[in-house]
């Protein structure tokens, strides 16, 4: 088992469900409001200054799942360079 950890700015909310949707990934934990600061976009820190926020995704997958929503995170990614996803791939060793 892995966990995906999805985090991604605001206004990419609908392409990243849509991709779980499209897998069929019914179970997550949503984390509505991230601040933050990356390398590879503006920073996220819900201000006049620097305006938006990120969100996150905690998924706990199978490793065939897994691939999948990496290939679709790539896939947003590549369409959208200037807004910012990233995805963490965390193995779970046990669960309770």
């Amino acid at each position: 088992m892995n966990a995906v950890f999805i985090v991604f700015s605001a206004p990419l909310e609908l392409l990243v469900f849509g991709a779980l949707k499209k897998l069929q990934v019914k179970f997550y934990t949503k984390l509505p409001y991230l601040l933050g600061e990356g390398g590879e976009s503006e920073p996220h820190l819900d201000t006049q200054i620097w305006p938006g926020f990120n969100m996150g995704l905690f998924v706990v997958t199978d490793v065939k799942t897994k691939d999948m929503i990496l290939k679709e995170i790539k896939a947003i990614k590549a369409g959208y360079l200037k807004e910012g996803i990233k995805a963490y791939v965390i193995p779970i060793s046990e669960e309770i």
